[in-house]
């Protein structure tokens, strides 16, 4: 069963105000409202450096972690 909602206005202004608020769940941009995303772009670059793809998926955490283990196995020197 979908979702819905409704209003009670009391006039043109309240209308437009809410008509306005509704605007903003369709725009397809992403907000940090929160400041976190800050943060968890510093991780990203200080567990993945040289990586500019948005830690989001396992896929990507596990990248740096099979580098090195490829890394061991064909023994290359570290410095």
């Amino acid at each position: 069963m979908p979702s819905t909602f409704g209003w009670v206005d009391f006039g043109e202004h309240e209308r437009r105000q809410m008509m306005e608020m509704l605007d903003l769940f369709r725009k397809p941009e992403t907000r940090d409202e929160m400041g976190l995303g800050t943060i968890r772009d510093s991780f990203s670059d200080y567990f993945f450096p040289g990586t500019s793809t948005i830690q989001t998926r396992p896929k990507y955490m596990l990248l740096v972690p099979w580098i090195y283990r490829k890394l061991e196995k064909n023994r290359v020197p570290w410095a």
